[in-house]
Parts: structure tokens; sequence; C-alpha cells
């Protein structure tokens, strides 16, 4: 089985991926690991398109980010393909979350040395960067295109359906 999650920052994806490589015992990459150094550095292209290639020649996996110019074979390569279209407001109030709960730590699904923080430019990127024209039309592109098997969640009712849909029995509270 070979999942992708992608959707809008701070929707509650990497969270969705640890509960689905936990139910169904696979290994999970979470993008934003492997695009960070750390401080928030970025790393090179070049090495972040490969560590994620290195990644995809597992059997299984679960791959947690968009980041929608890397590895985009992942998107043809991928069993389900989940969409996290919450509105920003939502993820506006997952990012508060987060930081109060992870205040001046590490996250596990963040490359280390990076320090959970929520500043103006990354509130800015929640709430219209992030959710350009072209961003809307490529998010309804991969709708069309992978229609077959993607699944699209607007709100964490949807996503707490579906774990326990699929028969998941940890927690559905969310981080």
């Amino acid at each position: 089985m070979k999942i992708l999650v992608v959707g809008h920052s701070s929707s509650g994806k990497s969270t969705f991926s640890k509960r689905l490589a936990e139910h169904y015992n696979l290994p999970v990459l979470h993008i934003d690991r492997v695009f960070f150094g750390p401080n928030w550095s970025r790393r090179e292209r070049d090495q972040v398109e490969r560590d994620i290639l290195d990644f995809m020649e597992k059997d299984e996996w679960i791959i947690d980010g968009l980041y929608r110019k890397y590895a985009t074979q992942r998107f043809d390569d991928c069993d389900q393909l989940f969409i996290f279209d919450f509105n920003r407001f939502k993820c506006l109030y997952g990012a508060i979350v987060r930081r109060i709960k992870y205040h001046n730590q590490n996250r596990d699904t963040i490359a280390e040395g990076c320090r959970e923080k929520l500043d103006l430019s990354f509130i800015w990127w929640i709430l219209f960067n992030g959710r350009t024209k072209n961003s809307k039309m490529l998010m309804k592109s991969y709708k069309e295109k992978y229609k077959d098997k993607v699944i699209v969640f607007k709100n964490r009712k949807q996503i707490n359906d579906y774990l326990l849909s699929i028969g998941y029995t940890g927690t559905l509270k969310y981080e």
C-alpha cells in the first residue's frame, strides 16, 4: 500500500499520517523532515528530491506533505491520495493549537533543530500565499486526475469518520 497525504498547511496531515502508519504498520515520510534543515533552513532541492525518491523505493509507504515540485511521480505511484482541503481559518486555528502544544519544542514530524514557531510570515502563508489561484487550480487538477483514488477531507469529523471506518482504535483527538 502506498499512501500520499497532501493539503493545506496546519490542516492535520502529519497527525493523520502517523495514525495511518500506526494502523497499517507502514513507514511514513514527513516531507518537512527532509525539506528543512536546522533553524528552518531550506535544504538543497536535489538532496530533498533524492531523499523522497529513496523513500519511494520501499514497497509500501506513506508520504505526508505537498511540496508540489518535488518527486511528482508520487502522485501517480500512490494507491490512495488523501487531500486535506480545510478552510484557511481552520488551518490557522490548527497552527495556533500546535504552537501552544509544542512551544519551543521540536515536533517529530519536522527536521531536527526546528523549534515550533508561529510567525507572521507563516500566518500569511496559511491565510493567503498558500492559497493562490494556481494552488487552487492544482488542487482541483489532483482531484480530477486521481478521482479513482482520492479522498478529500474538509473537516476533522470526516477524518475521524474515515479512521473509524477502517477500524482505527487509537485516539481521535488532534494534536
